[in-house]
């Protein structure tokens, strides 16, 4: 029996060693072979947002290099949390890829309990596409045209002013707490489903304040429909070379820069990693596409696929103890 048996588990690892071989050939084929058919590239906010609007930019370029459509799909909701779930749940050859933010892949690890999926574990980054500033606009009926007007206004009135955001997890909300905490301001948190619903929300006079990425409101602000208080970076924005820093305002300490980034999920090929990172390199070298990410007050980045990991994990690791300094408790 025992003579009888080690030759059949002999053949049996081979054929396992077989089969792994040629899984992993049929994988690499598949890679160089990739693209053949249309890419889905989900944004996970709503139609006009920064990660909306940088994911337009960049997928025709992008397509173009690939020789093949690129499909930008918009699943809004939960601060980004629905749009990276499905990614991190998609097959991973290349063909459903995900424009990952400082939101999904930093702040929701410091902010949002039980996290259904890993921004590290469930993904692989191709690249960031942009860095922008926020920008703390209030509705002009309002009154309030300075910072300190303001700060003023919420101490007058101890919870009667409202901040919306995408949600407890986004950029918008972490930079209004920031200064609702340094302040001591009692203010009112309204979160929406996208961006775009909270800009609108101050639009219409349902909330006093907003901080959405810059890229997303610029128009707006020129048209006189919302009144820019500030920008959340070191220097002045040169789309609004009027508009104070927050340091000019007052605040030093309400400093945030908001990104954006193509991931893939985890266990996509190397090589269709590296494909698509060059597409999006060729495709940040365009000069309509380097004109339209300045025009809206971004910055265009690119980097290597372990640069962007790194980052990433740097990201998650500063935001989950910069939420905790903050006070903000994960819900």
């Amino acid at each position: 029996m025992s003579f009888l048996l080690k030759p059949l588990r002999g053949i049996g690892a081979a054929a396992a060693i077989v089969c792994a071989m040629s899984s992993l050939g049929a994988a690499a084929l598949a890679a160089t072979d990739y693209p053949t058919h249309p890419i889905t590239l989900i944004v996970p906010q709503s139609p006009g947002s920064v990660a909306d609007i940088m994911a337009r930019a960049i997928s025709v370029p992008m397509a173009t290099y690939l020789k093949q459509p690129i499909i930008v799909e918009n699943r809004a909701g939960a601060s980004g949390v629905i749009g990276a779930q499905l990614a991190a749940r998609a097959a991973p050859d290349g063909y459903t890829l995900f424009v990952g933010s400082v939101s999904t892949h930093g702040l929701l690890s410091g902010t949002q309990a039980n996290l259904p999926y890993d921004p590290v574990k469930d993904f692989r980054g191709v690249s960031q596409i942009n860095d922008s500033p926020l920008a703390l606009v209030v509705n002009p009926a309002s009154g309030i045209k300075t910072m300190k007007d303001l700060v003023e206004r919420a101490r007058k009135e101890p919870g009667k002013l409202s901040y919306a955001s995408a949600g407890n997890g986004s950029g918008s909300r972490f930079t209004v707490e920031l200064l609702r905490l340094q302040e001591h301001l009692d203010m009112l948190h309204v979160p929406y489903r996208s961006p775009m619903e909270a800009v609108q929300a101050v639009v219409a006079g349902q909330a006093t304040l907003a901080s959405p990425s810059l890229p997303s409101v610029p128009e707006l602000i020129k048209a006189g429909r919302l009144q820019a208080l500030a920008v959340t970076v070191p220097k002045r924005s040169p789309l609004l070379p009027d508009v104070p820093t927050t340091a000019e305002a007052g605040y030093p300490g309400v400093v945030f820069t908001s990104w954006t980034g193509i991931f893939a999920p985890a266990n996509t090929p190397d090589a269709i990693i590296d494909r698509l990172n060059n597409a999006v390199r060729e495709a940040l070298k365009d000069p309509a596409v380097i004109e339209h990410i300045k025009a809206t007050g971004a910055t265009p980045v690119s980097q290597s696929p372990s640069e962007f990991d790194a980052f990433v994990r740097s990201e998650v690791k500063k935001w989950v103890v910069a939420a905790q300094e903050a006070g903000i408790t994960p819900q």
